[in-house]
């Protein structure tokens, strides 16, 4: 099945990005890069805001996506460590140009990165902002601030981190997660 124009206009999009930064998104770019008329792109996207947004929208899907499949369910349907180890375990790959471009372009415009902030509010805990933390409010934050800097780190350094060792560090950062004992299915009276 073909794609539809709208994810041939958001694919394209992100290309521009990846190739050439936030600020190459303009109505002429994105048709060219889609093989698209200009008046084809502004007839799926009104404003060069609804077109960043969009992209935001979709990437936060996948991101979403690929944390509801590491987890096997949807956040709603799962305990707090289980969301925090999925997010560890995904967020662990390195990030691409588009991504990093338009976190950074959208961090002062609210409305444009709701996406990416909705999705993160869904699968971490709230970041604390007073000490005393826990041990296992030190662990989790430390486990979301160590993905983090794993996803950011060879964007940053523009050194490629080996497959096997990236694999290696998501799995120890997704260990620091606390999980709660478990609790025996059928508990004995006492």
């Amino acid at each position: 099945m073909r794609p539809s124009k709208r994810i041939l206009i958001l694919d394209a999009a992100l290309r521009v990005i990846e190739r050439d930064g936030v600020t190459a998104v303009t109505y002429e770019t994105v048709a060219e890069e889609a093989g698209i008329t200009k008046a084809g792109l502004v007839y799926h996207f009104s404003t060069r805001e609804a077109l960043l947004h969009a992209v935001q929208e979709r990437l936060a899907t996948q991101w979403e996506a690929a944390m509801t499949n590491a987890a096997g369910g949807p956040a709603e349907t799962i305990s707090a460590a289980q969301r925090l180890t999925a997010y560890a375990t995904v967020t662990a790959h390195s990030a691409t140009r588009a991504e990093l471009e338009l976190i950074f372009h959208t961090t002062t415009e609210p409305a444009t990165s709701t996406p990416f902030i909705d999705v993160m509010n869904r699968w971490t805990p709230p970041t604390p902002h007073t000490p005393p933390l826990t041990t296992d409010q030190l662990r989790a934050l430390i486990a979301r601030l160590a993905a983090n800097g794993l996803w950011l780190h060879e964007t940053l350094t523009g050194t490629p981190m080996p497959d096997p060792m990236r694999r290696y560090l998501a799995q120890h950062i997704a260990d620091l997660v606390p999980h709660p004992p478990a609790q025996p299915a059928n508990p004995t009276p006492e």
